[in-house]
């Protein structure tokens, strides 16, 4: 065997020797001392189960199930420190790209993390560099928000740089970066879900504003949504329980996938432009959106009422009950809509469509029940027919009640407008 195969071997073996005493290391017994320290950085109690070495996939030291909290209410599945050279030369001084795995934080304690990191003046504690989260969820008071991914990063004095969060599905991401007192925020998400009872997807949502401790200031709401662009502000306060109110304008929004969230069957076609004002409020995040409260002013052309026929019983004189079923055409339909927690109310309703026109008010109870008045007027020429109609049934299934079409200074049929 030459001296250069036999320097291999001796390398060779060298080498998986230094790798393999990573894997040997006892560090189980390092536990407590760990255990103290990260209790005295943190501010809380911490338990840890288990402390291993993996060279899967890279290099690195992982802490175990991890429990934080005198009654373990913060949970933490893994903390990964990777062996990298940046990390080694600086060991004793900073960490880069720690990884915090499948944490569930409650919502006072994440809020306080970037504080608790911070390194303590009086204390050799190691300079956190960043710290990056994966399948983060923050417990509220009655449901829990995430899985989310991100980062903190934290400037060479511990003061916090960033932070970045994103839903696991990349739809979602948010900014959030201190500006002296407060936090500058920036909210992007495409085909993104708002939270509520109304499952009203955006295309794309972007928000801008200003956060602190007492609420934030949404300066800027941009968002495509059904067909068309909504801009506006609002505002969210958190002192005294959460509130969050607004308003919104757009022009030119496809009214049929919005009604259809209320009733797949009776529903309307058309554009639309409208302003909205809304208000939110409730304990927390977690009842924020359970009681809405909503006034449109809105606007509609060029569309149809579908399951609503008001023109059929314009062609009689005699009491009549119409079913569920047919359409009204129309070149403009107005009114104000009113969403109080789960009632309805349509209010001010004018549809025009040439010689027909109808006006009225209706309102829809939380078991979509419908009721309310609406006048209909068929005007040709010299001869006018009008017909009281009272709206009775479902939002899915109406009743129209007629009590006869009536044709002033005449008594027989009113067929013939027809």
């Amino acid at each position: 065997m030459s001296a250069l195969k036999k320097l291999l071997i001796i390398v060779l073996v060298l080498a998986a020797i230094l790798a393999a005493i990573p894997l040997l290391i006892p560090y189980d017994n390092y536990k407590s001392d760990l255990e103290q320290n990260l209790s005295t950085r943190l501010g809380t109690p911490v338990k840890i189960d288990s402390i291993q070495f993996s060279y899967a996939p890279k290099p690195q030291l992982q802490l175990q199930d991890i429990q934080l909290g005198d009654a373990a209410e913060n949970t933490v599945g893994k903390i990964v420190v990777p062996v990298t050279l940046r990390n080694l030369f600086k060991f004793r001084e900073s960490l880069a790209d720690v990884s915090l795995e499948a944490a569930t934080l409650k919502q006072d304690f994440a809020l306080s993390l970037p504080d608790r990191l911070k390194t303590k003046p009086a204390g050799s504690n190691i300079h956190v560099a960043s710290l990056k989260l994966q399948g983060l969820t923050i417990q509220l008071e009655k449901q829990q928000v995430g899985p989310f991914n991100g980062a903190l990063r934290f400037n060479a004095d511990s003061s916090l740089k960033n932070i970045t969060l994103s839903s696991e599905d990349e739809r979602a991401k948010l900014h959030i970066k201190p500006e002296g007192e407060q936090y500058e925020l920036d909210f992007e998400a495409k085909n993104w879900v708002l939270p509520g009872k109304y499952e009203v997807r955006f295309d794309q949502l972007i928000l801008r504003g200003q956060a602190d401790k007492n609420g934030l200031l949404i300066d800027d709401i941009n968002g495509l949504q059904f067909g068309a662009v909504a801009v506006g502000t609002a505002q969210l306060d958190w002192v005294d329980g959460w509130k969050l109110r607004g308003s919104l304008q757009t022009r030119g929004m496809q009214v049929e996938e919005l009604i259809s969230l209320a009733s797949p069957i009776t529903r309307a076609t058309g554009r639309m432009t409208g302003t909205a004002n809304f208000e939110f409020s409730g304990s927390g995040y977690d009842t924020l959106f359970d009681a809405p409260m909503i006034e449109l002013k809105f606007s509609v052309t060029d569309g149809n009422l579908h399951n609503l026929d008001l023109i059929t019983p314009l062609k009689s004189s005699s009491p009549s009950v119409l079913q569920r079923g047919g359409q009204t055409r129309f070149d403009t339909l107005t009114g104000t809509y009113l969403l109080n927690k789960d009632s309805v109310a349509l209010r001010g309703l004018a549809l025009n469509s040439g010689k027909f026109t109808a006006s009225g008010n209706l309102s829809i109870d939380a078991k979509q029940n419908i009721s309310g008045n609406i006048a209909t007027r068929l005007a040709s020429g010299v001869i006018v027919v009008s017909a009281p109609l009272r709206v009775d049934g479902t939002l899915d299934a109406p009743e129209l009640r007629s009590s006869g079409a009536y044709k002033p200074g005449a008594a027989d049929a009113t067929t013939r407008i027809f």
